[in-house]
């Protein structure tokens, strides 16, 4: 009997959390790659969030191929454009649990791809704290994604009239903008969010679907895409601390305060609904887009609840402690050794 994307990819995860030594990664890539293989085949067109769900798992498996090819490589040595530096294995663990909390998350995907879980880690997850720079971009960020997707719903609600050109170079110039800064950043910056930054991350995927339903005129994938560019910001957001040690909650609930209700339901539907949300009318003019188009807006400053959005679990299994050692701003410094077993790292 052939196996299936999900026994391909467990096989991947024993192997992973077995050891990346030489002698792994060609198969562990092999696993991989069948898995991008069927899910790509099974489901080749975006019409909801769950279709979405899935392309955004088979491009975060690019990230986590390349990761593996290099996992032996010399520290420095540039992948995908990124040094990660000594933080490759996390960048791996991370990707690979993201995956996992993915398809955990829609039953959709599971009907598809359903990895087997990993159990939770003692240690509880810990905000990356930000340098002023980090803090301004993700501040932009989360505005941005907001936004854009807002004023792709707006356009879909008017029955795709307006200006959808130039939504279109604006969404382009985001999603280039985030996949550059997380790029300049390396190091533990990337390795920790280049999943949910990067083209091949959360971020480019949405955005890649919001650019074609907008011109497909796919009222479903644009749905799909606004909402998870919301959800992919509110998630980076809990997982960071401004330069100051302040929380971005009140930045999300501003940012999401002017969600747009779509008039029109996704074509196909979700087994797992799309919470399309609803709120206030647009904000007026066009949306301000983190390097480029209009440049660097004001930062929203109103007051919020505590975030509710769940930051992903901290989930694999590890051989070796946590390292005690703290790098800048307080974040965590441990070094991955090749070929070593998954280490601790928050989602």
């Amino acid at each position: 009997m052939a196996l299936t994307a999900t026994d391909l990819f467990n096989d991947a995860t024993t192997r992973e959390i077995g050891g990346i030594g030489p002698d792994q990664v060609n198969l562990i890539v092999s696993d991989l790659i069948g898995v991008q293989q069927q899910l790509s085949a099974a489901d080749p067109q975006i019409n909801n969030l769950t279709d979405l769900h899935v392309h955004v798992i088979i491009n975060q498996l690019n990230e986590e191929i390349a990761s593996i090819e290099n996992a032996n490589s010399p520290t420095g040595t540039l992948i995908l454009g990124t040094d990660l530096g000594q933080y490759v294995g996390r960048a791996i663990n991370d990707i690979h649990r993201d995956i996992i909390d993915i398809a955990q998350g829609d039953a959709g995907v599971q009907a598809l791809f359903n990895p087997t879980a990993l159990p939770a880690l003692n240690t509880p997850a810990a905000p990356f704290h930000d340098s002023a720079d980090q803090a301004a971009f993700v501040t932009q960020w989360i505005q941005d994604s907001n936004h854009l997707g807002q004023a792709a719903i707006t356009i879909e609600n008017n029955g795709f009239t307006g200006d959808i050109a130039g939504l279109v170079q604006q969404i382009q110039t985001f999603a280039n903008g985030s996949n550059a800064f997380d790029q300049s950043q390396g190091g533990l910056w990337s390795a920790r969010f280049w999943n949910e930054l990067r083209s091949d991350g959360t971020a480019g995927t949405a955005a890649s679907a919001l650019i074609e339903g907008l011109q497909t005129h796919n009222a479903g994938e644009v749905n799909a895409a606004a909402e998870q560019l919301s959800t992919n910001a509110a998630d980076v957001a809990s997982n960071n601390l401004m330069a100051d040690g302040g929380s971005f909650a009140g930045v999300v609930a501003a940012a999401e305060a002017t969600a747009v209700t779509p008039n029109s339901p996704a074509p196909t539907p979700n087994p797992c609904g799309n919470g399309n949300g609803g709120g206030s009318p647009p904000p007026s003019g066009p949306p301000e887009v983190a390097g480029g188009g209009n440049g660097h807006g004001h930062h929203h400053q109103a007051a919020a609840p505590a975030e509710t959005h769940a930051p992903h679990r901290d989930v694999a299994a590890s051989n070796g402690a946590e390292p005690a050692g703290q790098g800048p701003a307080g974040h965590d410094a441990g070094s991955f050794a090749h070929a070593h077993h998954f280490e601790h790292f928050w989602g």
